[in-house]
């Protein structure tokens, strides 16, 4: 196997919150070419005071749009990531799994919900 990439997500963005999708962008365009070449990576918050969903949701979560779950869990390792957040990050992957699994259904059980507030 080869070696993990290391990569601090506060050196790459280079702030201390995680909270802008584009951000997360900017982390995922990093280590997706990294995942699909089978080559691990340790992903660390070190230095990350604040995270919220949105940027997780782009940043990890699109992973699972074309990388199999098995292969995720396997090669992608999140270090330091404060307890207070890790459910934030255990919310983006259920729910990116479940849109990335069926993208319509999702989309159809929205308006559903949508429509019936109306």
């Amino acid at each position: 196997m080869n070696e993990p990439v290391s990569i601090t997500i506060a050196d790459l963005i280079g702030k201390p919150r995680a909270i802008a999708a584009a951000d997360g962008e900017m982390v995922f365009k990093e280590i997706y070419p990294v995942l699909k070449a089978g080559t691990p990576v340790v992903l660390s918050f070190a230095g990350i005071r604040m995270v919220i969903t949105a940027f997780l949701n782009a940043a990890i979560g699109k992973l699972y749009r074309d990388i199999p779950e098995d292969e995720i869990e396997h090669l992608l390792e999140v270090t330091d990531l404060a307890e207070a957040f890790q459910p934030a990050l255990a919310h983006s992957k259920t729910w990116s799994k479940a849109f990335y699994a069926d993208p319509e259904r999702l989309d159809r059980s929205i308006k559903e919900v949508m429509e019936d507030e109306e």
